[in-house]
C-alpha cells in the first residue's frame, strides 16, 4: 500500500491527515504559490522550508496506508490535492517537459521523506509515461476528478457525470437452477498471492527502510534483523524454494483435487524497480511450476494487481504505445494458460480485451473469471476510462444471464474483492446489483489481494444475507503474516461450499530450522472452528450475528484473520477493535444516489 500513498504524496501532495501535524494550517493556495515558484525558478524561500518541514512524513510511518487512519482532516487534504494537481496539470498543458515534472516531483518526494531517492526515482520514472499520456490526450479531464477518484470519500466527492454509469442488468423473474443428481463432492485448492521475489536473500537485511526487504543488496555490518530462510514476517516476499515446497507439500497431501483456483498476484512488491522482462520471467517461471505440480488437473488463474508494468495500471486494449500498453501482459497469460491446457481456445478473446474469461469445466458448472484490479483507485487509467473499463461487468451480466438460462451454476474468482476500501464505488455498486440478482445460481466467490484469511457476506436492500465470498490469504508472509492455502469441500449436486480447511505453517518456527521443511498443519476447518451446520449465505449470517456479540468468537476470527502470526496478535487491539474485523464482513447494496 506504500506505493498508492507515495503516488498521491508525490503527485499531488494529498497529505495523510493522521501522519501529519494540524494539516488544516496549510495554506492551500500559498502552498500552490510556493511550489509553482520553486518548480518554476528553484527558488526555496524560507516559507518553502517551513511548509516541507511542517508536512515532513516520520520514518516510521513511510509505508502505512493512509487509507486505514482515522479522519480529522479530510477536507483539507483534498483541498491541497486539487490545488497541487491543478498546477502540474496547467504546468504540463503550458509546455513543461517530462523530464523537469519528473526531476520535481522525485525531489518532493525525497524532501517530504515519502521514500528513498532511488525508490522515489524508481516509482515516478515508472508511473510518468502513463499519468502525462492521460493527462495530455484527455484535456477535458479535471484535478476535482483525480483526486475523487483516489479519494472517494464524503470530504472529497468524486462528482464527475462520466463516473456515474450503470450496467443492463435482466431484472425479470429468476429461473431456478435444477441441482444434479448424486454426484460426487469436489475438492478445489485456492492458491493466492504469492509474491514471489527473485531477489530474496535468506540472512539478508530484514529491517532495510524501503517498502521491501530481505533481497540482494540491502545487507549491511549493522543489520538488526536477519531475514528467515522460508520468510519473514518483516515487509519481505516469498523466496522461491518456499514456492517449491508449498506446491510440493499440495501435491504430497492432497491427491484428491479436482480443481485449482489460483487467485492472482505473483509479482513481489519491490514496484519501483520492475520491468516488463523482469515480470514476464517471474510470471512464466511460476506458471510453469504450477503446472509442473498439477498435471492434467484443470487450472483456472486470474490476474493479480502486481502483474502488470507499473504495478495497477490495466490500460484500455485500444492503448498500444510499448511503455504504457497492458496488451503484452494479457497476449502473454493468454499464451500460457491455453497451452498448458487449462482453459480453451475460446477464452482467448476475452483475455485479450480485458484479463478475463469464462469457461464451463462440466455441464451444469461455470466458472467466470473477472479482472476486477480494474476497479482499483490506483489504476490511473480510471482517469481516462471512467465508464465500465473493458466493458467487462456488462459481459459479466450478459455471461450470468445466459448461465441461469443454461441452467448452471457459477463460481465467481476475481483479486480484489468487491468490499476493498480502494475499489471504485460504481464498479462495486453495479457488480454487488449482479451479485443479488443472480445469487441463486452465484455458488461461490474466491478473492485474493488482502492476504488475510476472511470472508465477506452480501445483503439485499432488505438486509437478507444472499451470497458469500472466500478470501484464499496468501503465500506471501508480507506483512506479520504466516504463509496459507485453503482446500474447499464442494457439494458436486449444486457446487455450493460445504466446508473448507485452512492449511498453513508458522513462519517463526520453521525458520529455527532452515535445513528442514516447514511443518504444514490444517489449522481449521470453518464448520468446526465456529460451529456452524453448513456455510449458506443464511447459516452464516446467523453465525456473524451471534458472534459479534460473543468473545470466543470474536477472538478466533481476529486469530484467523492474521493467521495466528504473533507480530500481528500481539497488537494492541482490544475486544472492540477485534469486533471491526467482524463488521468488515458485511457488504450492503450501494444506493444510485
Amino acid at each position: 500500500m506504500w506505493l498508492n500513498k507515495l503516488i498521491l504524496f508525490v503527485l499531488f501532495l494529498s497529505v495523510n491527515c493522521s501522519i501529519i501535524r494540524n494539516v488544516e494550517d496549510v495554506a492551500v493556495d500559498e502552498l500552490a504559490y510556493e511550489i509553482n515558484l520553486w518548480t518554476n525558478t528553484n527558488t526555496t524561500t524560507v516559507t518553502f522550508k517551513q511548509m516541507i518541514s511542517h508536512l515532513r512524513i516520520p520514518t516510521e510511518l513511510q509505508n502505512s496506508n493512509w487509507r486505514t487512519f482515522s479522519r480529522g482532516s479530510d477536507i483539507a487534504m483534498c483541498s491541497i490535492c486539487r490545488a497541487t494537481v491543478k498546477l502540474y496539470m496547467n504546468l504540463r498543458r503550458e509546455g513543461m517537459s517530462a523530464e523537469k515534472i519528473q526531476n520535481q516531483i522525485t525531489k518532493l518526494c525525497v524532501l517530504l521523506n515519502i521514500q528513498t531517492e532511488p525508490v522515489c526515482k524508481g516509482v515516478i520514472e515508472l508511473n510518468m509515461p502513463t499519468i502525462l499520456h492521460i493527462v495530455d490526450t484527455k484535456p477535458n479531464l479535471e484535478a476535482n476528478t483525480i483526486c475523487g477518484v483516489i479519494f472517494e470519500s464524503k470530504s472529497c466527492p468524486l462528482t464527475n457525470a462520466e463516473y456515474e454509469w450503470t450496467i443492463v442488468i435482466d431484472n425479470s423473474s429468476a429461473i431456478e437452477v435444477a441441482e444434479k443428481e448424486a454426484q460426487e463432492p469436489l475438492k478445489i485448492l485456492q492458491l493466492t498471492d504469492f509474491h514471489y521475489d527473485p531477489a530474496y536473500e535468506p540472512r539478508g537485511n530484514a529491517q532495510c527502510k524501503e517498502p521491501i526487504c530481505c533481497r540482494k543488496g540491502q545487507n549491511n555490518t549493522n543489520v538488526e534483523s536477519l531475514a528467515g530462510y522460508w520468510g519473514d514476517y518483516n515487509a519481505c516476499d516469498t523466496p522461491w524454494h518456499s514456492i517449491v515446497d508449498a506446491l510440493t507439500h499440495i501435491n504430497d497431501t492432497h491427491r484428491d483435487l479436482n480443481y485449482v483456483y489460483f487467485t492472482g498476484d505473483i509479482i513481489d512488491h519491490g514496484v519501483w524497480e520492475t520491468s516488463k522482462e523482469g515480470n514476464t520471467k517471474s510470471l512464466v517461471k511460476t506458471y510453469n511450476k504450477i503446472h509442473e505440480t498439477f498435471g492434467e488437473i484443470p487450472v483456472y488463474p486470474i490476474l493479480g494487481n502486481h502483474e502488470p508494468n507499473p504495478m495497477n495500471q490495466f490500460a484500455p486494449k485500444s492503448i498500444t504505445s510499448d511503455d504504457i500498453t497492458t496488451n503484452w501482459l494479457y497476449k502473454l497469460v493468454a499464451d500460457l494458460w491455453i497451452g498448458y491446457g487449462w482453459l480453451p481456445e475460446s477464452t482467448r478473446s476475452t483475455i485479450h480485451d480485458g484479463g478475463y474469461y469464462t469457461v464451463s469445466p462440466t455441464k451444469g458448472f461455470r466458472v467466470i473469471a473477472l479482472n476486477s484490479n480494474i476497479c482499483y483507485s490506483y489504476n490511473w487509467w480510471l482517469w481516462y476510462t471512467p465508464r465500465d473499463p473493458d466493458n467487462q461487468l456488462q459481459w459479466l451480466s450478459d455471461t450470468l444471464r445466459n448461465a441461469e438460462k443454461n441452467q448452471e451454476f457459477v463460481h465467481i474468482l476475481s483479486h480484489i474483492p468487491v468490499n476493498a476500501i480502494d475499489c471504485l464505488k460504481t464498479w462495486r455498486r453495479e457488480y454487488i446489483k449482479l451479485v443479488n440478482r443472480y445469487s441463486h445460481i452465484i455458488k461461490a466467490q474466491f478473492n485474493g489481494h488482502t492476504h488475510n484469511d476472511e470472508v465477506a457476506i452480501f445483503y439485499d436492500s432488505n438486509s437478507v444475507a444472499q451470497n458469500i465470498a472466500w478470501n484464499g490469504g496468501s503465500i506471501t508472509s508480507y506483512t506479520k503474516l504466516n504463509t496459507n492455502y485453503k482446500v474447499y469441500d464442494v457439494n458436486g449436486n449444486n457446487y455450493a461450499i460445504n466446508d473448507y480447511q485452512n492449511w498453513m505453517y508458522d513462519i517463526g518456527t520453521a525458520n529455527k530450522n532452515p535445513n528442514k521443511r516447514p511443518t504444514w498443519f490444517k489449522s481449521y476447518s470453518f464448520k468446526t472452528e465456529y460451529d456452524v451446520p453448513e456455510l449458506s449465505a443464511r447459516s452464516l449470517n446467523t453465525w456473524l450475528s451471534a458472534a459479534l456479540n460473543n468473545e470466543t468468537l470474536i477472538n478466533k476470527y481476529y486469530n484467523n484473520f492474521f493467521k495466528h502470526a504473533e507480530p500481528s496478535l500481539n497488537g494492541n487491539c482490544n475486544l472492540d477493535c477485534k469486533k471491526q474485523y467482524l463488521n468488515r464482513i458485511i457488504i450492503n447494496p450501494i444506493s444510485d444516489d
